[in-house]
């Protein structure tokens, strides 16, 4: 294990994982982004990150491949550094639609944003983790003791949760630290803390380097699409053409790991993420081994929007939120639903899938 945590590290480094993980690449539109121009097709400007697993693969294919073109599509992608960067293009209409983590997303939705949550794109690990030199075993084993992370994400709230399970009280048992993702990184390489909390692929990163293990971890959070309201409701024929591409990129990524593996490590900033950092990471989502089109599902579940009703009121507690917003005001599952059903129904076969980029 150690060896191998050394390989890992000689190819990422902590602060190197830090600007990683904090998305501090320069946020700018791919110059030459890999699209079929197809005549007469409606353009999407569609806002993403290269730094989450699956919702990025999902990006990569739909520059690379025709499945845009084949849904009568141009997209245009426009690569972006993180949640709120991708959240100020789609309130700015300089997006269309983008990828955004369920309390990115809520946090939309408190400002009264003119936007709407559309769709459930991804899902995603997030984890409480202790040191290899803390000793500590558990959640329980936490009294007294300090975790570091980052607030306002979705991993925080994950971490509160997981605290209150185990019987302790955050502000009295055990306290919360607030810190970025680069200090972090160089705090759990040195050993200079016990416990922190984040989230993949970054907990699969900090496994795989041997330097820290997770001791509770949530499959619940998920990357959601989030459409203005000009593109969603102006243009919702357009909307549900978009969504039926998303759902096929996402089954062609699930029949094409390596390809579309190799297309996210192509990018900044997730070039030197070990490849099999990516695949288990990719892992915790279930449709990222997905064996038919029904094992596909864009339309946001009851339970995932009783999440984002939690998360918001989560939000005004821990003060990140002016108030807590009716979501139900800012979810659609219209559309997204139909999309499930016709792509089921759809005789997909991702091998007559063209690479045009």
């Amino acid at each position: 294990m150690a060896k191998r945590g050394m390989n890992v590290t000689s190819t990422l480094s902590r602060r190197r994982f830090g600007q990683l993980a904090a998305g501090i690449a320069a946020a700018a539109t791919l110059a030459k982004p890999a699209i079929l121009r197809a005549q007469g097709a409606d353009v999407v400007k569609m806002g993403w990150f290269n730094t989450t697993t699956v919702s990025a693969q999902i990006a990569h294919v739909l520059m690379r491949t025709d499945i845009a073109a084949r849904n009568g599509l141009r997209m245009n992608m426009i690569q972006l550094n993180a949640s709120p960067a991708v959240n100020e293009a789609i309130v700015s209409n300089a997006a269309d639609v983008g990828t955004l983590s369920d309390f990115a997303a809520v946090t939309t939705m408190a400002v009264g944003a003119p936007v709407t949550t559309i769709a459930s794109q991804a899902r995603f690990r997030s984890a409480v983790l202790v040191t290899k030199k803390s000793g500590i075993t558990d959640v329980a084993g936490l009294k007294g003791k300090q975790v570091y992370g980052t607030f306002g994400i979705t991993a925080f709230q994950n971490a509160q949760e997981a605290m209150t399970k185990a019987g302790l009280t955050p502000g009295r048992d055990m306290t919360f630290v607030n810190v970025g993702p680069a200090e972090l990184a160089d705090a759990v390489g040195a050993q200079r803390i016990d416990a922190f909390f984040t989230y993949d692929p970054f907990v699969s990163f900090f496994e795989n380097a041997g330097f820290a293990q997770v001791i509770s971890e949530n499959l619940t959070p998920v990357i959601v699409l989030t459409a203005n309201n000009r593109f969603f409701k102006d243009r919702p024929e357009v909307a549900e053409r978009f969504l039926l591409a998303n759902s096929q990129a996402l089954y062609f990524a699930s029949q094409n790991h390596d390809l579309v593996n190799g297309w996210f490590r192509s990018l900044e900033p997730a070039k030197n993420i070990p490849e099999a950092v990516l695949e288990k990471a990719s892992g915790y989502d279930p449709a990222w081994n997905a064996k038919a089109p029904t094992d596909i599902k864009a339309a946001l579940s009851e339970e995932q929007i009783k999440k984002l009703n939690l998360l918001a009121e989560w939000g005004v507690e821990a003060k990140l939120l002016p108030r807590r917003p009716d979501v139900s005001k800012f979810v659609d599952t219209g559309i997204a639903s139909r999309v499930d059903a016709a792509f089921a129904a759809q005789n997909f076969d991702p091998k007559t899938v063209k690479i045009v980029g």
